[in-house]
Parts: structure tokens; C-alpha cells; sequence
């Protein structure tokens, strides 16, 4: 009973910071199992459906000729481990949630050794800065979860999902994915990423010699919005990087189509290239950006860039050389704008 109690308090943990994700708490009575909560780990032997809440205490395989379907709505939480868990795809995964009942892969925060002392009128609280506004949700806590205490989830708390390279086909539509190392790793060009939020991740999405799909997610406050190795070249459309470390990072020949993002106040560089990576950056806005707005390699045209550098915000650049004020060391650049992209960022019918 008393570790039945504590994955419940975990997974409330979890929930309290996606206050507002979902248009409110989630309600945790009910479900599959007399405690609402269904544990999971090892390697899956027939096609599996997910739903409600899922506790992941180890990594989870999915093999080659099996479906993993998530039903909107579902929450799942992994414990932070000595040996990292995460979701392994040979097979299919299938995550598609909805714009109100958003999917949740995340951490449950790590419990300490050392006992809190109980105190009925503590509160767990979480706030999620989404553009101008802020939504706050509070848990108290106290009986009968009195004596516990734990560190707040982090980015690199769990491994992440994994797509191999012999999974046929997956995709992931309104799944927010936080405090992994990387959100999803995309090994194979068959996965789909549509309308999802990485959030405190390393990385949100990385790629390895692969062309997947990624379209109109928001990539808020990781360490990498998105990085591409190897000779990737996906298509990275409409799609928003805001307060990451870095927006986007291409390395090794990746040749990324980067085109109608909003890549914005990122902490250090929106774009930067390493090797001989050249993108296509083609029709974004990429302002106010502490750092570079695109460093060292890439294709422009038709950007408006204005405000990185700390310049200012009424600094639009214009110039059509390879070095400038905003961007250093690029390849070519063509039709510099001097007022924004109007298409560009997510769809305004997302969540």
C-alpha cells in the first residue's frame, strides 16, 4: 500500500506542472487497476493500447511487429534512475492526442533519502509561461503522503523515446514531452511530429541521417530546440523556438529545410552550424535572439531578422552579405525582409 501511495503522489506531481496544458487537473479516479495507475517496463509481446496513467519503472521496448498505441489524454511518468529508462521503437508507436487532452511523456521528479517532515500545509506548485499568459495549478499535499520529499524534475531525468531505424512507421500529434535527454530520437525517416511541446529536454528532437517530419510544435526552454547530425535533412516548418539555449543545431553535412519558423529569444544562437552543415533557411522570423541569429553556414533567403545580438528590438537586418551585425559567416543570402513573416509559427488552431 505505501508504494502504491507514493506512485500516486509522483504522478500527481507530474500533473501539477501540465495545469493549464489540458484546461485543468487531471482527475485520478478510476482507471484500469483498483489504484488508476498501471505500471510498465521491459519488452512488450503483443500490441499494447495505453491509457489513463502509465508509471514507467524501466525502459520500455517496443519490438519489430508491434503496434504501442497512447490514447489521448494519457500521462506517463518515469522515476529518474542511475540507468536512465526510456521508450525503445522497433515497432510502431502511435501517440496522438488532442489539443484538449494533450498526451504527457515526462519525469516524476526523484525522491531523496532524506524524509521531509510532515506538514499538512505545504503545496506543490507549478506555473507554465505560455507567451503572455500564465496559468498556475496547486496541489496540497500532506495525508497520507506526509514524510516524503522529492527534487523537482529536470531535463535529462529519463533517456527519452527512441525510433529505430527498423520501425516502419510512427507518429506523435499533441504530446507534450519534457526533462528528457532527448525528447524523441529520430533514427528512421518514418516518424511524424506534429503540434508537439518539448519542454526542458537537453534536446527536444535529434536526428541521425534522417528526414522525418516536424511541423508546427513549440520547442520552449531546452537545451536544443532541435539538432540534426549526420547527413539529416528534414523539413522543420512552422514551427516556434523560443527561451531554448540554442534554437536549432545542425552538425556533420546535415542540409535541413528550416522554413516559416518563429525562432525567438533564445539564449544563445537561433541557428548555428558546425562542419560543413549548410540549411535552407527560407521565410522565418528569427528575432531577439541573445546570441546569433545564424552562425557560421547556411542558405538565407527571405528571413526577417531583427532585434538578436542585443541590438535592439527596431534593428531589422538587411544586408546581403555572408557577415553582418545578426549573422556570421554564412554561405549566401537572398531578399532580406524588413517586416515579419505572417504565416510563419504555429498554426493559430494548435493547442
Amino acid at each position: 500500500m505505501k508504494n502504491t501511495k507514493i506512485k500516486i503522489f509522483y504522478i500527481i506531481l507530474l500533473s501539477s506542472t501540465l495545469f493549464g496544458c489540458q484546461g485543468g487537473l487531471f482527475n485520478f479516479s478510476g482507471g484500469d487497476s483498483s489504484t488508476g495507475i498501471i505500471e510498465k517496463s521491459g519488452e512488450l509481446t503483443e500490441n499494447e493500447v495505453w491509457d489513463g496513467r502509465i508509471y514507467v519503472t524501466g525502459t520500455v521496448t517496443v519490438p519489430e511487429g508491434i503496434i504501442l498505441t497512447v490514447r489521448s489524454g494519457t500521462i506517463i511518468g518515469f522515476e529518474p534512475q542511475d540507468e536512465l529508462s526510456a521508450i525503445v521503437v522497433y515497432g510502431e508507436l502511435y501517440a496522438e492526442g488532442a489539443p484538449d487532452r494533450m498526451i504527457v511523456f515526462g519525469s516524476l521528479g526523484k525522491k531523496l533519502s532524506t524524509p521531509n517532515q510532515p506538514n499538512t500545509n505545504n503545496a506543490i506548485s507549478q506555473s507554465i509561461n505560455r507567451g503572455n499568459i500564465e496559468l498556475q495549478g496547486t496541489i496540497p499535499y500532506g495525508t497520507p503522503n506526509q514524510g516524503m520529499k522529492t527534487s523537482p524534475p529536470k531535463a535529462g531525468d529519463w533517456q527519452g523515446i527512441r525510433i529505430e531505424a527498423q520501425s516502419p512507421n510512427s507518429r506523435f500529434i499533441y504530446c507534450r514531452i519534457q526533462h528528457a535527454v532527448n525528447g524523441i530520437f529520430c533514427g528512421t525517416d518514418s516518424v511524424q511530429i506534429e503540434r508537439c511541446l518539448f519542454s526542458e529536454n537537453n534536446i527536444g528532437v535529434l536526428c541521425e541521417n534522417t528526414n522525418p517530419k516536424i511541423s508546427a510544435n513549440e520547442f520552449n526552454r531546452n537545451g536544443s530546440g532541435a539538432q540534426f547530425r549526420g547527413s539529416s535533412a528534414p523539413e522543420v516548418e512552422y514551427n516556434e523556438f523560443n527561451a531554448n539555449r540554442y534554437g536549432v543545431v545542425c552538425e556533420d553535412d546535415s542540409r535541413p529545410r528550416i522554413q516559416h519558423n518563429n525562432i525567438r529569444s533564445n539564449y544563445e544562437y537561433a541557428i548555428i552550424c558546425y562542419s560543413t552543415s549548410s540549411p535552407e533557411i527560407v521565410s522565418n522570423n528569427i528575432t531577439m535572439n541573445i546570441g546569433w541569429a545564424v552562425y557560421d553556414g547556411g542558405k538565407l533567403r527571405d528571413n526577417y531578422i531583427s532585434g538578436n545580438k542585443q541590438l535592439g528590438p527596431n534593428v531589422t537586418e538587411l544586408s546581403i552579405g555572408t557577415q553582418s551585425d545578426q549573422f556570421y559567416g554564412v554561405d549566401e543570402v537572398f531578399d532580406p525582409r524588413n517586416t515579419p513573416v505572417a504565416e510563419a509559427g504555429v498554426p493559430s488552431d494548435s493547442y
